[in-house]
């Protein structure tokens, strides 16, 4: 089942630790870290996915109640609203926020490294891209 020569596995090991090593990562890290010691975001984060599921639960039934469900997800949104107020819990997603970025970054240069006929990751701001290579029109 493993498609993969040594030389590729090699690689991709190697830049595991970079990424593992890179400032959004590890900040990710420390705020997902600081978030689920929260009291105030652990209760928040059980509460929403608590009616999250009993919400799923009524949409798969049969009838539905249209009410309940508008309901819900006022309550949900409500949630939401506060769970976004927790200083911990906001420095999360901006920190998974930066780290997710990274990782799309890392997978368009390989796609464009794959593939040169997909745009490369600076997406037009060539001076700014170390992999590329192309001027800046």
């Amino acid at each position: 089942m493993f498609h993969m020569n040594r030389e590729i596995y090699d690689k991709i090991e190697e830049l595991g630790r970079l990424i593992a090593d890179s400032e959004p990562f590890k900040a990710m890290k420390l705020a997902r870290k600081a978030s689920a010691e929260d009291p105030q975001a652990v209760a928040h984060i059980a509460k929403y996915t608590e009616l999250q599921q009993k919400l799923e639960g009524l949409m798969g039934q049969k009838d539905l109640d249209f009410d309940q469900i508008g309901e819900m997800t006022r309550e949900l949104d409500e949630i939401s609203t506060e769970l976004n107020a927790i200083p911990s819990y906001r420095a999360f997603q901006q920190a998974k926020q930066e780290y997710d970025t990274l990782m799309q970054d890392v997978t368009d240069v390989l796609q464009s490294v794959v593939d040169p006929q997909i745009q490369c990751s600076c997406r037009g701001n060539c001076a700014e891209c170390p992999g590329c290579g192309q001027e800046e029109e």
